[in-house]
């Protein structure tokens, strides 16, 4: 197949790009800058002559985008994309609803709100990871470094704190009480269903949030995602890192280049590259810490298969879909609450042989099943049904 594929800086892009030229597809990359998404007359012209110019079987992206949508849309080309963020907002945009969009969806509860839209060509497809790349670079014994590691954003930099002083005082109120009950929760997102219309109508007058008139996002979505998830995920990252190094002293490392004066305890060691540094911190921990963005109602994020992939010890709060495909404390090992984390965090620290026995577990199940090669290959075949 020959496909035209739109270059970003996602974190998985070399690797889908290298997967589909290995599956033996002609690979072309379209690298026009974006400058506007919901209107850019100059990315559209190009992307238009360069569909124009040359026989592509599919124009492939990671994550949707309606002006890719649009163009191939009245170029009669299929436009296929595999969604890794949830829930994407700009999915929420009347061009999606195009029979020319083959839409692979990773979070099995977007997947279900967009197939009852009436969606025809969405399919569900959970993320993966490169294992044959990371079994390359990566020693075939391992040496432990670390005991507990996480590697991430503590999301410090969030739209909430900044417009949070120009909130009225029950609003402020109102939606600091959603945040907090956001982090007790384990497994779910309750911010967009704690945004009720009234609240909806004072954030409507209040902040600016313009869409275009293709835009059918609701308020309670944009803001539950674009601001409150992440300010509930800084505090939940910030307090469970505060929590883990209060109990296990100079034990808890933590690789970010945000700010971690709150987490004086931890130790921070900035930034790590994502293709060649953060393999090995995934292998060289004894446990390797996943906390998902509230965002993520039910999928699996990257970075649960990075880390298995990886053969790392992974240690994660829960989603249903991991069920799916994991068994708990046989595969992986799952905390619902700050309890649960110290005391599960401890007992492994101290048995190094179920640890490895756990890592075992899981990285064959990944081996075998849940490669990067097995979900493009179910991307191809899907496709060829429509060419």
């Amino acid at each position: 197949m020959n496909i035209l594929i739109y270059r970003w800086n996602s974190y998985n892009q070399s690797d889908i790009e290298k997967t589909l030229k290995n599956s033996g597809c002609t690979c072309s990359c379209f690298t026009e800058t974006i400058s506007n998404y919901e209107n850019d007359d100059l990315f559209c012209e190009k992307l238009a002559a360069e569909l124009k110019n040359n026989d592509y079987d599919f124009c492939f992206s990671i994550n949707y985008f309606p002006l890719i949508a649009n163009v191939c849309h009245a170029a009669d080309t299929l436009y296929v994309c595999w969604n890794c963020d949830a829930p994407l907002l700009a999915m929420y945009h009347n061009s999606v609803f195009f029979d020319t969009n083959i839409i692979f969806e990773f979070d099995y509860s977007n997947f279900s709100e967009f197939k009852n839209m009436g969606i025809k060509n969405i399919f569900y497809l959970p993320l993966a990871a490169n294992v044959q790349r990371y079994k390359d670079i990566l020693p075939s014994e391992t040496s432990l470094k670390y005991d507990i590691s996480f590697v991430g954003s503590l999301y410090e930099k969030n739209s909430y704190d900044n417009i949070r002083n120009r909130l009225p005082d029950y609003l402020y109120g109102y939606l600091d009480g959603a945040i907090y009950a956001q982090t007790q929760i384990s497994g779910g997102n309750i911010l967009e269903k704690l945004l009720t219309p009234e609240i909806c109508s004072m954030l409507e007058e209040i902040t600016e949030y313009n869409k275009s008139d293709d835009s059918f996002v609701t308020t309670n979505k944009l803001f539950s995602t674009t601001v409150l998830g992440f300010k509930a995920a800084s505090v939940t990252r910030k307090n469970y890192l505060n929590l883990l190094s209060s109990h296990f002293i100079h034990r808890v490392h933590l690789f970010t280049n945000s700010d971690t004066s709150d987490i004086p305890l931890v130790n921070s060691h900035g930034s790590v590259d994502y293709v060649n540094k953060m393999p090995f911190i995934f292998n060289e921990s004894k446990i390797n810490l996943n906390m998902t963005i509230p965002n993520i109602s039910s999928g699996i994020s990257l970075r649960v298969w990075d880390i298995l992939s990886c053969r790392g010890f992974l240690m994660t709060d829960f989603r249903q879909e991991l069920l799916n495909f994991f068994k708990p404390d046989k595969d992986i090992v799952i905390y619902e609450s700050a309890d649960e984390l110290i005391d599960k965090s401890a007992f492994y620290l101290k048995n190094d042989e179920l640890r490895t026995k756990i890592i075992k577990n899981a990285y064959a199940k990944i081996s075998s099943c849940h490669t990067i090669d097995i979900r493009i290959k179910k991307i191809l075949d899907t496709v060829k049904n429509f060419i």
